[in-house]
């Protein structure tokens, strides 16, 4: 890398948050060289900073401090630790910003106090009859100005692990970003790799966060998500998607004093963002929701277009609502996590999107480029963005013509009509991308049937959606007789009718609800396992 390439990167934060100790450990990682604008200071007056403060005063020392920032903004290659209030100055924080990255670290007052204890030569803001309400009103007073910069916790980690992450963010490429209009909605669907540290950043938002998440999920990233002041943590599984969840979450919200001013963020996968979606769009009548999508299912289908809801014994999305995010935040490095199943259930959405509207997209997919192999999701981020942008960019697209779900974008429940039927009657052992991908097999077979598209796009489809290791064959167990009278209770039905997505080719997908029971039938019998 050229020198000039090499930009900084600037800790700032409260003292004791770690910017030394994560800053030397990260300076190593990268080769940079690690400074310490506190220590620079002190051996240039021959006297620690809280001598000087009593010998010169407190406008002498910030004077130094001004003068160390530009004349650090000249460098290159360099992770600088910075005194607790150098980057509040704005004209500190614009000389260094310009040359550099910049993050601010976060702890907890208490873990603040006990890594400062015994410190006490270079922490004299501790020489109070009660230090931790000092903390506390101090990050108070500072909160504005902390919060200008992205925020990364090192509450409970240790510097190693700090800096990995942090190694690891500045590893990424540059965020994609697509906007979305729907109506007089207007927000952006960011992707990106290493993206939940700065939640709060991102999405600018000054009043409380509370994240909802899954007891699968919170464990892996709820601590990743920059500071927030609530995790509410559901079991995981649709089964949990009802209104006693709902009752149960909005009743520790209220416990928690979380009021309108507030931002829900919803971590997970499909079922959080439905659920958490659901509660930001009724709790007081509204609160601002976030998006974090946790699998590939959810980034490319369940955050973006609004749509919320949970299910009640007779249906799925019975009782819904449609709640416009503030942002969709798709961190992609979340994926590696998911087990090879998952990650495939989630292609399905991906192959779908591809077969609705990106014939370059469905190429793509074809050529394998994308394919997980074992532990190498953090060196694909780069293809995974890419092709996860492109999926999202044809949902954008449809959702915007139909923001209220009244045409167009019906044409996304290609393969649906089957795979919800599917989907409830093998109990959700078959998973919802699964199902979908059986579903397109069934309404491609059905489309070749009534004469709509040719026999090759049916093996073209199948061929495809086999390389992503997805099933297209439905489970012997569930029969033709069972599986039509399931599908009757489709939502999607219009004057009593089932409509069917059908397809003529890559790129041309439209609704029928002129479709012969009789052809429904034998395309099942077909599709059965054997």
């Amino acid at each position: 890398m050229r020198e000039k390439d090499r930009k900084n990167i600037i800790l700032t934060g409260f003292m004791a948050t770690g910017k030394t100790t994560v800053g030397r450990s990260l300076a190593s990682s990268l080769g940079y060289d690690f400074v310490d604008t506190d220590e620079i200071i002190e051996s240039r007056i021959g006297m620690t900073i809280a001598q000087f403060f009593k010998k010169e005063g407190e406008a002498a020392f910030r004077r130094m401090e001004s003068d160390l920032a530009r004349e650090l903004s000249d460098r290159r290659g360099l992770v600088i630790s910075t005194g607790g209030r150098f980057m509040l100055d704005p004209g500190n924080a614009a000389a260094l910003g310009r040359t550099g990255r910049v993050f601010c670290l976060v702890a907890t007052p208490e873990e603040i106090l006990q890594r400062a204890e015994g410190d006490s030569h270079v922490r004299p803001l501790l020489q109070v009859p009660n230090p931790l309400e000092h903390i506390v009103e101090l990050l108070q007073q500072r909160k504005k100005g902390y919060g200008q910069f992205p925020q990364f916790v090192t509450s409970e980690k240790s510097p190693a692990i700090v800096a990995g992450e942090l190694a690891g963010i500045l590893a990424q490429g540059p965020d994609v970003r697509l906007p979305i209009t729907a109506r007089s909605d207007r927000y952006e669907f960011i992707v990106g790799g290493g993206l939940l540290p700065f939640i709060s950043h991102l999405v600018g938002t000054e009043g409380p966060i509370a994240v909802i998440t899954d007891d699968t999920v919170g464990p892996l990233y709820a601590r990743s998500c920059g500071p927030v002041d609530i995790v509410l943590t559901t079991p995981a599984g649709r089964q949990h998607k009802t209104l006693a969840t709902v009752q149960s979450i909005c009743e520790r919200l209220l416990e928690a004093d979380f009021d309108r001013s507030g931002t829900i963020v919803a971590l997970g996968g499909r079922v959080i963002s439905e659920l958490a979606g659901f509660i930001a769009a009724t709790y007081m009548r509204g609160v601002d929701c976030v998006q974090c999508p946790t699998s590939l299912l959810a980034m490319v289908d369940t955050s973006i277009g609004g749509k919320t809801g949970v299910d009640l014994p007779q249906g799925k999305n019975i009782i819904g609502a449609f709640k416009q995010p503030k942002t969709v935040i798709a961190d992609v490095a979340t994926l590696q996590s998911l087990p090879p199943r998952a990650f495939a259930a989630g292609m399905a959405e991906v192959i779908k999107h591809s077969l609705i509207a990106d014939s370059d997209l469905l190429r793509k997919i074809e050529s394998g480029s994308w394919i997980r192999t074992a532990g190498d999701i953090q060196q694909q981020i780069p293809e995974l963005q890419a092709l996860v942008a492109q999926a999202i960019q044809v949902k954008i697209n449809i959702v915007q013509e139909d923001p209220y779900d009244l045409g167009r974008r019906a044409v996304l429940n290609f393969g649906h009509t089957f795979a919800n039927a599917i989907e409830g009657l093998s109990h959700h052992s078959v998973s919802h991308g699964e199902a979908v991908a059986m579903g397109m097999m069934a309404a491609t077979h059905l489309s070749v049937r009534l004469g709509h598209c040719p026999r090759e796009l049916q093996e073209r489809i199948e061929a495809v959606l086999r390389s992503a290791g997805l099933p297209t064959r439905i489970p012997a167990g569930l029969a033709p007789d069972q599986l039509l009278p399931a599908m009757g209770s489709d939502k999607k039905k219009k004057a009593g009718r089932l409509r069917y997505v059908l397809i003529r080719d890559v790129g041309d997908v439209f609704v029928s609800d002129d479709v012969p029971d009789e052809a429904v039938l034998e395309t099942l019998d077909t599709l059965k396992s054997s």
